[in-house]
């Protein structure tokens, strides 16, 4: 792992959507160097460009990765591929995700189902364990996850959703028990409503079925997250949390769970 005095190295996935955007800025910001990884080739590449627009040395520290990390070779791959491209690797961050279906049980398909599951959870094993045997041997490392508030409750019609974000919070801790000896942290980042495509996505599909679409008036700010918040919390558990800290479900919610 880099010393504090280097920086550092980091695999986000999930880096062309809109919160993996936010967090990779605020990576780059925080002087770490990137392994951006997304299964859209085309917009990742103007993420890059976007963060290496007028950086010092953005050629060196901006690396682009296209994959599918559902897909376990190639999820092992990006690691690897990031480790190689960055010359060492201290993080991974996994911000990939799907909100999967809306709908009520006995109408869900099973391939909706098995879709949110490989993209949500299957492919952090493949990443977390690429990314674990890389930690053990330089002495150390940081993974976060991005869980959800959904994976601390239920949700009606959205339990594909919930259910994947129950194991991701279940995968974190679980990890956290059996990295720490190694000295690998292992972190979580649950967020409540946030303003981003994926929520108006999940509203909408509840509209169709005939429940509310709007929830600001739920939580306690009465509003939904900014993205940038919830990239700033990230940043926290990849850069600057202490080491001590793992094991963690960070809750970013407005106090909607308080």
């Amino acid at each position: 792992m880099s010393s504090p005095e280097q920086p550092l190295n980091a695999l986000l996935t999930g880096a062309a959507g809109h919160l993996g955007r936010r967090i990779a800025a605020r990576l780059a910001a925080a002087g770490c160097r990137l392994a951006l990884c997304d299964v859209d080739a085309p917009r990742l590449a103007r993420v890059a460009a976007e963060l290496g627009d007028g950086r010092a040395g953005s050629t060196d520290s901006i690396r682009t990765i296209p994959a599918d990390v559902t897909d376990e070779v190639a999820a092992r791959g990006a690691v690897t591929g990031a480790e190689e491209s960055l010359d060492g690797l201290d993080v991974l961050v996994n911000a990939h995700g799907v909100e999967g279906p809306a709908s009520p049980v006995e109408a869900l398909v099973p391939a909706d189902v098995r879709r949110t599951f490989d993209v949500n959870v299957m492919s952090l094993f493949w990443l977390c364990g690429a990314a674990a045997e890389i930690f053990k041997a330089s002495g150390g490392g940081r993974i976060v996850n991005m869980a959800s508030g959904a994976g601390l409750a239920g949700g009606a019609f959205t339990g594909v959703y919930h259910a994947s974000k129950h194991a991701v919070v279940g995968l974190t801790r679980s990890l956290a028990l059996e990295l720490g000896p190694s000295g690998i942290v292992v972190n979580a980042v649950c967020p409540g409503f946030v303003e981003s495509p994926m929520v108006d996505r999940i509203v909408s599909a509840l509209g169709d079925l005939d429940l509310p679409t709007e929830y600001a008036h739920m939580v306690p700010l009465g509003r939904y997250a900014d993205p940038d918040e919830v990239a700033e919390t990230v940043r926290y558990l990849a850069c600057e949390a202490p080491e001590y800290m793992t094991g963690a479900c960070l809750v970013l919610d407005g106090g909607l769970r308080a």
